[in-house]
């Protein structure tokens, strides 16, 4: 489906005795960037879509293929960037909204749903999530600096919405949600910058 880029992993989909499975592989990356960081960033996804198991809008995950690729339920979908605005309405967002609120409440924020490749709509006009690579749970009651930067993303998870409306569904847009998008968030900046930083230096060691 999708060849990969020397920071990004292979996407294959796989049909076997009637059913289609898509699987996300780093094997064929270089060994430094696959060792020390495709192997982690695989068992951590394997590991968040196990702590999300059961939530509608979350494709299953039928476990790790080795250390290198994970595979998962495929879904037939479209994703953010191509839903129009005559495809979405008002429940779609509710239903959108129900996904988030049940994945943080085991304790998971998503990272990345400002990112409208990761939002699907199925054929079925329900809302799913993809691509937990980045995700992570929530701290102990002591560890002050992750439960500071969960809270972080946790807004930010919620701002996805706001984005997909304003970009996809500008007639949705609440004036609260646009007020949100306008204000950001705090530490918003510095996350960005982070991120930012982050996959420059990817593209430099591995690109």
């Amino acid at each position: 489906m999708r060849e990969g880029k020397p920071w990004k992993p292979d996407i294959y989909l796989l049909e076997k005795e009637g059913s289609r499975i898509l699987v996300k592989d780093y094997a064929r990356r270089s060994f430094s960037f696959r060792f020390f960081v495709g192997i982690i960033a695989i068992r951590r996804e394997a590991l968040t879509y196990k702590k999300l198991e059961g939530i509608r809008g979350i494709p299953k995950c039928y476990g790790m293929i080795d250390r290198y690729a994970i595979a998962l339920e495929f879904i037939p979908s479209r994703h953010g960037y191509e839903m129009k605005k005559e495809d979405l309405d008002a429940s779609f967002f509710d239903k959108m909204r129900d996904v988030i609120d049940a994945v943080h409440e085991r304790g998971v924020v998503l990272c990345d749903r400002r990112n409208l490749e990761n939002i699907l709509m199925g054929r079925d006009g329900q809302p799913y999530l993809i691509d937990f690579a980045t995700a992570f749970q929530r701290g102990g009651r002591l560890n002050i600096i992750k439960n500071k930067v969960y809270h972080i993303f946790h807004q930010d998870d919620i701002l996805g919405i706001a984005k997909l409306k304003r970009t996809r569904a500008k007639h949705l847009l609440s004036e609260e949600e646009r007020f949100s998008l306008e204000k950001g968030l705090f530490g918003e900046k510095k996350a960005k910058l982070i991120k930012m930083k982050g996959q420059w230096f990817l593209k430099k060691i591995f690109g």
